[in-house]
This record gives C-alpha cells, structure tokens and sequence, in this order.
C-alpha cells in the first residue's frame, strides 16, 4: 500500500520534498501530496520550510525564500512505558 511504503521511505530518510517522495514512487505529486497529507492529519508527518529543516531558518523568515517544501516522520519523544493496573 502506497501509505506504507512513504510511512517507510520517510522513516529511513528522516525527511524529504514532495517532489522526492513523487519521483521516488513515480506518482504524480498531487497523489504524494495527498499521502502526506494523510500522515499529517494522523501528526505523523510535519512540514516546514525547506531552509526551516536544513537549520538555516530564524524562525522570523521561514518559507520566504521559496525553496519548498520539506516533509519530516515525526518521531516520539517520550517512550513507551507498561503501567499495570491494580486486580
């Protein structure tokens, strides 16, 4: 499934363009566009600027550069743990 195979491809990437997600799966980018968007909604995805995710971004002037856009798998910050609940 398509959805699975970008979940994956941005997990081992760490990031990447829209226009590297539809070259890589040869789909049109409206499709790439709409799979991520997907990842998105779920908060598995985020988006930034590209100077944003290369760290040349003050925060002040992302996007205005117009170098694109970057999409990065969201990864969990605070793991996992059991709780057991009491019989």
């Amino acid at each position: 499934m398509l959805l699975g195979e970008i979940r994956d491809y941005l997990q081992q990437r760490g990031s990447a363009s829209l226009q590297d997600v539809a070259t890589h799966f040869d789909i049109a980018p409206d499709t790439a566009q709409f799979a991520l968007g997907y990842w998105q909604k779920k908060g598995k995805v985020l988006e930034q600027a590209a100077g944003c995710a290369s760290g040349g971004c003050d925060g002040n002037n992302c996007g205005s550069s117009g170098g694109g856009r970057v999409y990065t798998w969201a990864k969990r910050e605070i793991p996992l743990r059991w709780v057991s609940r009491p019989a």
